[in-house]
């Protein structure tokens, strides 16, 4: 039974099998990865079955993330090591009425690491834009660039926020 603590470096160190790196896995990635590790050195039984591998977490770190711009809530928040992207939007009460659901800038070090377009997950379900906060990341909600307010025989009646290369289709598949 091993006690191990993440590294900085989002690594962990095993007594006689060494250094593995963990970071940003969930915890069943981390036990396919640590089971394999140890598999393939000192303890060979766990192929066969007779040793098992069981790991969890203990102590989760906190990390400090930054809302700007026009979120109903903007400012510093203490998070779990584990808050996602969505987590902290629902958190911060999300884009204002004057904020984009389009283009969310997630910011490292003065260099805005990724954009995300909150409409394909509200329409399609996708989280791929979904990704773990770190420590220092500053989630800018700009405004919105272009607004279109739609009323008439569709599904869902309202304002809807369009990308510039959008079409009349795109806003017709929005509002279903």
């Amino acid at each position: 039974k091993y006690k191990l603590l993440v590294s900085e470096e989002g690594e962990i160190y095993i007594p006689n099998v060494g250094p593995l790196f963990v970071s940003g896995l969930s915890i069943v990635e981390a036990t396919q990865k640590i089971k394999a590790k140890l598999a393939a050195t000192i303890y060979r039984a766990i192929n066969s079955g007779q040793t098992k591998v069981q790991v969890s977490l203990s102590k989760i770190r906190s990390i400090r993330v930054t809302v700007i711009g026009q979120a109903n809530k903007p400012g510093t928040y203490t998070v779990s090591s584990l808050t996602t992207l969505y987590n902290l939007l629902y958190l911060c009460g999300g884009p204002n009425s004057k904020g984009s659901f389009r283009s969310i800038e997630i910011i490292r070090g003065n260099e805005v690491k990724r954009i995300a377009d909150l409409y394909s997950f509200l329409v399609e379900g996708n989280q791929k834009n979904n990704i773990l906060l770190q420590e220092g990341y500053v989630i800018r909600i700009p405004y919105y660039k272009i607004m279109v307010k739609l009323e008439g025989q569709v599904k869902r009646t309202g304002k809807y926020e369009l990308l510039e290369n959008e079409t009349f289709n795109n806003l017709l598949e929005y509002s279903g």
